[in-house]
C-alpha cells in the first residue's frame, strides 16, 4: 500500500484487499506451494491464448484502476481485467472507426457525434471500448435510448462481451415493475414499500443478485424482489447504481424528478453517456421541458371535491378556484371559440399559488393516511405534480421558451413551450465524464451540436458510410408528383395507383410511409385492388393491433403485406424487419412536421437568431425521418431491396441536399425514373437469377 501525504491518496492493489488474514498455510513458501502457483500461470496463459484465438479482439490484462474518496483522502484502487469480448467474433471494417473515435473521444473527455447506418453494429461498436474505458477508471456506461427494440440490442451487447466480470442492469419503468395491485408508493398501502430498509437488510438481496448474476434483467429482479417481500423498482435503483453498465430510457438522465440520483449533479462526472436514436432527443427533450395546465382537468378535480365534506377540501376547492381564474384572466384577451396566442407567463401568481397549495396537500396526504384511503389515478396529486412541474420549469425560464394560452372546446390551457433545448441539456453533457451519440441521421453534424448544447471546443463529429453492398438496394425518385399541401388532393389518386403498380411488380411485403394520417386515409380510400393483402395503420391501435401488425408481417399470406403507415411512428423508426420482412420502402413526401402555432414559434425563433427557421423547424425533423425509414430495409450483407422517394421535391433544395452522399455517385438526378414498377421488376428478377446462378 503506498501513501502520499501531498495529494492526500494512497494506492491499494485488489489483490492486497483479497488477501486473508493471520497466518500464511504451511508449506506455500516451499517447494509444493512454488509448483501450484506456476502451474497456476501456465494455466492462466493456456486459457488466455484459447480466447484470444476465439475472439480476435479478446482484451485481457486489462488495466483497471478506482478513485473512492474516504474522508479528506483519496483511495485507488488498482487491479487487472481479463474477458471483455468483443460480442461478435471479430469487429466488422465499418465498426472499427468508431471503435477508435469512442476510445479516443472517452480517453480525452470529449463528446462525439458518432453517424453509422442502420444495421452497420454501432451499438456494440460503441459499447465495448466504451465499457472497457468504464471499467479502467471505475466510471458508468449509461446507454439512453427511447426505444424497447434499442434497449434490447444494447442489453445483448453487453452480455456478449460479460464473462462475469462486470455487472449491468437494464432498468425498467415504474409502473411495469410493480408488484402490488397498484402503483401506490406508500408504506401503509404497499406490502413492498413496508418496513423496506429492515427487509433488504435481513435478506441480504442485493448481495445474492450481485453474486449470482452479472446482468441484471428487470424480470429477474422483480422475482427475487416480490419473493422477498420488498419493492423492485426499488431494488432495480439500488442494482442501478452500483452497476458498471446501465441500459436505460431517456428520462432516467434527463428529466427532472425522474432521474436517478446517482447520474445528477456530482455524479454526472462519473458517467460515460451513450446516447442512441440521438436524432429523437431534442424534441423529447421540448417535450420533457413544456409543461401544460389544462381547465378540464381542474375542472373535473373541483366537481369531485366538490361532494367531499370537511375544511381540507373547501380549502383545495379554494386552490382550485384560484387556479381556474388564472387560466381565465390569462385568456380573456382571445376572441370566443378556438383560438391560441402568446403571451406573459404569470410567473409570480404561480408561484404564489403554489406555495399556497402545498401546506394544503400535506393536511389532505394526512387524511388519506388516517383513513387509509387508497387512490391508483389521485386526480388531486397529478394537478399537485402538473403544478410543480409548471413552476420548475418557470425558475428556467428565458428567451428559449415562450408561453402560450389557448382556449379550445375542452377548456383554456396555458403552456411553456421550450424553444430551445440546448439551455437544458447543455449542462447535462458538460458536467458528464463524455458523451457519445449514436444515430444513422446525425447530418448536419453542426445542427445537432447546436440544439443539443455541445460545446464546440469539446465536440467532433464521424460518418461512416453503409456497410453494405450497394447492389443490394434500389434507390428511384420519382418526380412526377408534387405532395405540396395544396398539390396533395390532385395527387392522392395518382399516388395510389403508382403504389399498386409497384407493389405488384415483386413478392414480399411493402412499407408505404405517409407524412400524416389524414394523407395516409386519403390515398388508402383509392388503392385500387392489388396482389398484396392491404393493412393500415390508425392513430388508435391497441397494443395487441400493433402487435399483430408485426406478426402480419413476419408470417404473411402468400400475396403478401402492403403497409400504409405514417413516417416518424412505430413502424418507419425503431423497428427491425431482418431478413425479407419488408422488400420495399415507399417514402411519399418528406415527412415535414405538420405546421402549427406552436412550430411556427419555433421557426420564428431561429430565424430571429441564425436566419434558419425552415432548417430547424421542419427541413431537420422531416427528412431525418425520410432517411430513418430508408434504414429499415437494409440490415445485413443478406438483405435486398427498394426505397423509393415519391415527391418532386426530393431533388429540389433544400431537400435534396439532405439526402445521404452514399445515395448517389454524383448527383442525386441518378436515381430519377420515370418507370418505377418496370424497374423495380427487374431489380428483383435479377436478384433472382443471381441466386439461381449461386451468387
Amino acid at each position: 500500500m503506498k501513501f502520499d501525504e501531498a495529494s492526500r491518496t494512497f494506492e491499494v492493489s485488489v489483490r492486497e484487499l483479497a488477501e486473508e488474514d493471520g497466518f500464511r498455510r504451511v508449506g506455500f513458501d516451499r517447494g509444493d506451494g512454488w509448483r501450484r502457483l506456476g502451474l497456476g500461470t501456465q494455466m492462466h496463459t493456456r486459457v488466455l491464448a484459447a480466447r484470444c484465438d476465439a475472439h480476435a479482439s479478446y482484451r485481457a490484462e486489462v488495466h483497471l484502476q478506482a478513485r473512492i474518496s474516504i474522508d479528506d483522502w483519496t483511495a485507488i484502487l488498482t487491479g487487472r481485467l481479463d474477458g471483455c469480448p468483443f460480442p461478435h467474433s471479430a469487429p466488422r471494417a465499418v465498426q472499427r472507426p468508431l471503435m477508435d473515435a469512442v476510445t479516443t473521444a472517452i480517453a480525452q473527455g470529449e463528446t462525439l457525434l458518432a453517424e453509422a447506418p442502420t444495421g452497420s453494429g454501432k451499438t456494440a461498436a460503441a459499447l465495448h471500448p466504451a465499457m472497457v474505458a468504464g471499467l479502467k477508471s471505475g466510471r458508468q456506461v449509461v446507454f439512453l435510448t427511447s426505444k424497447g427494440l434499442q434497449q434490447k440490442m444494447a442489453v445483448q451487447s453487453l452480455i456478449g462481451m460479460n464473462e462475469r466480470v462486470f455487472h449491468t442492469v437494464q432498468v425498467r419503468a415504474k409502473e411495469k415493475m410493480c408488484a402490488n395491485d397498484r402503483v401506490l408508493c406508500h408504506e401503509e398501502f404497499c406490502r413492498f414499500a413496508r418496513n423496506y430498509p429492515e427487509k433488504m437488510e435481513r435478506s441480504n438481496i442485493l448481495g445474492r443478485l450481485q453474486d449470482g448474476y452479472s446482468h441484471h434483467d428487470p424480470a429477474t429482479v422483480f422475482e427475487e424482489a416480490r419473493r422477498e417481500e420488498v419493492c423492485p423498482f426499488e431494488v432495480q435503483l439500488e442494482l442501478a447504481a452500483r452497476a458498471d453498465a446501465i441500459v436505460a430510457d431517456y428520462n432516467y438522465v434527463f428529466e427532472p424528478g425522474v432521474a436517478l440520483r446517482h447520474l445528477t449533479g456530482d455524479g454526472l462526472p462519473n458517467a460515460i453517456l451513450l446516447v442512441d436514436e440521438a436524432h429523437n432527443l431534442p424534441d423529447r427533450a421540448r417535450q420533457i421541458f413544456s409543461p401544460e395546465l389544462l381547465e378540464e382537468e381542474l375542472r373535473a378535480l373541483r366537481n369531485r371535491l366538490s361532494l367531499q365534506p370537511g375544511e381540507i377540501f373547501a380549502d383545495l376547492l379554494l386552490s382550485l378556484d384560484d387556479l381556474l381564474a388564472l387560466l381565465e384572466n390569462a385568456a380573456d384577451e382571445l376572441p370566443e371559440g378556438e383560438a391560441i396566442a402568446e403571451t406573459e407567463p404569470p410567473a409570480d401568481a404561480i408561484r404564489a399559488l403554489r406555495a399556497d397549495w402545498e401546506p394544503k396537500l400535506l393536511r389532505y396526504l394526512a387524511w388519506k393516511r388516517e383513513s387509509k384511503l387508497a387512490l391508483v389515478d389521485d386526480p388531486v396529486l397529478d394537478v399537485h405534480f402538473a403544478l410543480q412541474r409548471f413552476a420548475a420549469v418557470l425558475n428556467l425560464y428565458g428567451q428559449e421558451f415562450t408561453s402560450v394560452v389557448e382556449r379550445r372546446s375542452g377548456g383554456i390551457r396555458l403552456a411553456l413551450i421550450c424553444l430551445d433545448p440546448a439551455k437544458v441539456l447543455g449542462p447535462v453533457f458538460s458536467a458528464a465524464s463524455s458523451t457519445i451519440f449514436l444515430s444513422a441521421t446525425l447530418s448536419p453534424p453542426e445542427a445537432f451540436q447546436r440544439v443539443l448544447g455541445l460545446e464546440s471546443g469539446r465536440t467532433s463529429s464521424l460518418s461512416l458510410p453503409p456497410p453494405f453492398p450497394r447492389e443490394n438496394r434500389k434507390l428511384m425518385i420519382l418526380p412526377n408528383v408534387r405532395t405540396t399541401y395544396s398539390a396533395r388532393e390532385k395527387n392522392y389518386g395518382r399516388i395510389a395507383k403508382l403504389i399498386a403498380e409497384m407493389s405488384d411488380a415483386h413478392t414480399g411485403n411493402d412499407l408505404v410511409l405517409f407524412p400524416s394520417y389524414r394523407f395516409l386515409t386519403e390515398v388508402a380510400a383509392l388503392m385500387p385492388k392489388t396482389r398484396a393483402h392491404l393493412l393500415v395503420q390508425r392513430p388508435n391501435l391497441t397494443d395487441f393491433e400493433k402487435q399483430n401488425i408485426l406478426g402480419s408481417l413476419a408470417a404473411p399470406p402468400p400475396q403478401g403485406i402492403l403497409l400504409l403507415a405514417v413516417s416518424g411512428g412505430m413502424y418507419a423508426e425503431g423497428v427491425d424487419y431482418p431478413g425479407e420482412l419488408i422488400s420495399g420502402v415507399f417514402v411519399v413526401s418528406p415527412a415535414l412536421p405538420q405546421v402549427s402555432f406552436e412550430r411556427e414559434l419555433l421557426r420564428r425563433y431561429f430565424d430571429d437568431r441564425e436566419d434558419a427557421g425552415f432548417d430547424y423547424a421542419y427541413l431537420q425533423p422531416g427528412m431525418t425521418r425520410v432517411v430513418q425509414a430508408a434504414g429499415r430495409l437494409i440490415r445485413s450483407e443478406t438483405d435486398r431491396g427498394v426505397i423509393a422517394l415519391i415527391c418532386r421535391r426530393f431533388l429540389e433544395e433544400p431537400y435534396v441536399s439532405r439526402l445521404p452522399r452514399d445515395w448517389y455517385d454524383e448527383s442525386p438526378e441518378e436515381l430519377i425514373t420515370q418507370r418505377p414498377a418496370q424497374e423495380i421488376r427487374e431489380f428483383f428478377e435479377g436478384y433472382g437469377a443471381g441466386k439461381a446462378d449461386g451468387a
